[in-house]
Order: C-alpha cells, then structure tokens, then sequence
C-alpha cells in the first residue's frame, strides 16, 4: 500500500498551526506560572544593584545584598519559582545533566523539590494523583453538559456555533491552567523523577542539609 503523501501547502499549514499552537501554550503558561511576576521582581532588583552600585561600589554589604537578591530571581524567572539556597543547587545540576527544561520547571513551581528536616526530598503524592484524575473527569463531564446546553438551546444554528468556540475556548485555557498543578506536573515526576533522586543522592553534603532521594508525601 502506497503512503499518503500530502501537498506542500498542507503540510506547511500543518507546520504553522502546530508553531502557533506551541507559542500559545507557552504564553499561557507564563501566565499562569507566573512568571510574568518574577520578571517585573527581577527589573527592580537590578535598577535597585545599579543604584547600589553607583552609591557604595561594588565591595559593600549592600551591594552584596542587591546582588544576591538578582540570582536568586534569576532563578525565578528561569524556573518559575523561588527555591531555597539547599534546593537550587539540585535544581542547576539537574538541568546541567539534560533533564527536560519544561519538567524541571514544574518540579520547582509545584513545590515538589523541596527541603525537610535538613533533607532535600522529591515529593510523590498519591494523593495529588488521586485529586488529578478526579478534577479531571469533574471538569470534563461539566464541559460536556456545556456543550449539551448550547446545542439545545433556542437560538441559530450560528450562534449555537459561536457559544461552542467560545466555551471550548474557556475550558482549554482552564485546562492548561490546571494542567500546570496537576497532571503535567506529575508527568513531569514520572519522565524525570529517577534521575532527580540520582541526582539528589549524589549532591554533596553540607553542615546544615544532608540530603538523600527520600519520597515526601
């Protein structure tokens, strides 16, 4: 049997969707990361270095302040979050060793890498899980019933079909949403979570943090 073969326009209308399809699912995501806010934090901090810089030099303790205070929202805007000192170094030595950038990202804006007790642990909730699929089948079976009363609705057939995009509209947006704190982030464990505990295990230890590939829950 012959392969389909599909003319040049079509596959180049397929290229552009899936490229506009991409920068909207990121651009929701910096949305409801947050990350939009680490990035007006991290704008202030440095004119708040500059002029620190330009008052005291670059040997005082205020600079030094300013100066810390940038890496660590540095950090923010590359992983979406403020981490604890202990934690960002797993975190920089998870990306040097080629961990998918999305998971680690998720990793960090969950909370899921995360410090107890003086030990770094990554956490794995059955529980989340549970709530995940749960919402999940919740938040569908309700897009469906708005589907349902949209189509019975009184009205023309046009505006029948305008209520659906906007509705399917709504509820994807609602989904990516969701989906940062629920089943991406939980995916993002599954796909990478063997390597963090290998990394975890093989950090240094320190005076105040021992860490180990312990499971939080």
């Amino acid at each position: 049997m012959n392969p389909v073969t599909y003319p040049p326009s079509f596959l180049r209308l397929d290229a552009l969707l899936r490229r506009l399809t991409i920068a909207l699912g990121n651009w929701l995501d910096a949305i409801f990361s947050g990350v939009w806010w680490w990035h007006a934090r991290r704008h202030w901090a440095e004119r708040r270095l500059a002029q620190s810089l330009e008052d005291t030099g670059n040997k005082s303790l205020e600079t030094r302040w300013h100066t810390e205070r940038c890496r660590r929202l540095q950090f923010a805007v590359m992983y979406w979050r403020i981490a604890p000192a202990s934690v960002r170094p797993i975190v920089r030595a998870a990306y040097d060793a080629g961990l998918p950038l999305a998971d680690i990202r998720l990793t960090v804006l969950n909370i899921d890498l995360r410090e107890r007790n003086g030990t770094i642990i990554l956490r794995r909730s059955t529980l989340a899980r549970a709530m995940s699929a749960t919402f999940a089948t919740v938040v569908g079976l309700h897009w469906l019933l708005m589907y349902c009363l949209a189509i019975t609705a009184p009205g023309p057939s046009w505006l029948k079909a305008l209520v659906i995009v906007g509705i399917c509209a709504v509820y994807a947006m609602l989904y990516r949403s969701w989906n940062l704190y629920a089943y991406r982030a939980l995916a993002a464990i599954d796909r990478s979570g063997t390597e963090l505990d290998r990394i975890i295990a093989d950090a240094p230890y320190t005076d105040t943090t021992n860490v180990s590939p312990m499971t939080g829950r």
